[in-house]
């Protein structure tokens, strides 16, 4: 018997139904789901109702749809994620100003997590980032990627999945506006803000690594073409 659905905007019901059926377990990442005509049938609904649903699921990362391979359940990853908003901040500096802001309010609490939960075995880690870091100032060559694993690298140690996702999107989404929102123009005052961060975080002290991500986001922020952003003083 067919699973009722909203009459009205259908698509939207049916996505939320297969949304929810892939987090119950019941189609599975890697998996294909059912035919086209089997789907219509289940839900009630047109197969170009369907159609629709499924791309927004794909949209979302969610799914991917293949020509002739039917439609396999997939895990969302960062990069999936942000895609619907690129265009969005593409040429829009104001929308980079709010992540930028966003980042202030977020990261700072997640460094301060990452202290709390921080072990003498990750020492190793944090080590080997920055001396990459130094290693690329050295020969001139900006610190973009190895920024972005720096900080990937703390939401990590924070221990908590939902944050280590909005994370990697939020950054992925700056790093397509422009490199120098990510790190700001001065390499080296770039890395003396992640050794303290990075002292304070293994030295389990929260309210140190707090403060070291606001100021070490505040100089972002004044030393990048954002500067005109207003913020709260470490």
């Amino acid at each position: 018997m067919p699973e009722a659905v909203r009459p009205i905007k259908a698509a939207d019901a049916v996505a939320d139904r297969l949304l929810q059926l892939i987090r119950s377990g019941e189609y599975q990442t890697g998996g294909r789901l059912p035919p086209e005509r089997e789907l219509a049938a289940r839900f009630g609904v047109s197969r170009p109702t369907l159609r629709d649903a499924i791309r927004r699921l794909e949209m979302l990362g969610y799914l991917s749809v293949r020509q002739g391979d039917g439609t396999t359940v997939r895990a969302p990853d960062g990069d999936t994620i942000a895609r619907p908003f690129q265009g969005l901040l593409s040429g829009q500096m104001q929308s980079a100003q709010d992540l930028m802001e966003f980042r202030r309010i977020i990261e700072p609490a997640v460094a301060a997590f990452a202290a709390r939960r921080a072990t003498p075995e990750l020492a190793a880690s944090f080590e080997q980032a920055l001396e990459r870091q130094k290693r690329l100032a050295e020969r001139g060559v900006r610190l973009t990627s190895e920024d972005l694993h720096f900080h990937h690298l703390i939401a990590q140690t924070a221990g908590n999945a939902i944050i280590l996702q909005v994370l990697t999107t939020l950054r992925s989404l700056l790093s397509e506006l422009r490199t120098d929102t990510l790190t700001g123009h001065l390499p080296e005052a770039t890395i003396a803000h992640h050794e303290r961060i990075t002292r304070a975080i293994l030295s389990n002290n929260p309210d140190a690594a707090h403060a070291a991500m606001l100021e070490h986001l505040n100089a972002v922020v004044e030393t990048s073409p954002l500067s005109f952003i207003p913020h709260a003083q470490s």
